[in-house]
């Protein structure tokens, strides 16, 4: 009766710097939530969160704040 993790669950959290935010979660009265993050927070995720992208060479993640776990700064 316990539960037992995968290796890929012990990993470090990785860092990131919040570049850009969209408009926001469309909520189901229309309105938009606001984000609790700002342009220019550090942030932590887990090293699968997101979708990684290449722009003009440079390699970003795109995800949700739901898959933010803390801002450090």
């Amino acid at each position: 009766g316990g539960i037992v993790l995968p290796d890929s669950a012990k990993e470090k959290p990785r860092q990131g710097k919040v570049l850009s935010l969209g408009d926001g979660k469309l909520l189901p009265n229309g309105t938009r939530q606001a984000f609790m993050v700002k342009e220019g927070d550090k942030v932590l995720f887990t090293s699968w969160a997101g979708n990684e992208v290449k722009i003009d060479g440079d390699d970003f993640l795109i995800m949700t704040e739901d898959d933010l776990l803390a801002v450090v700064g």
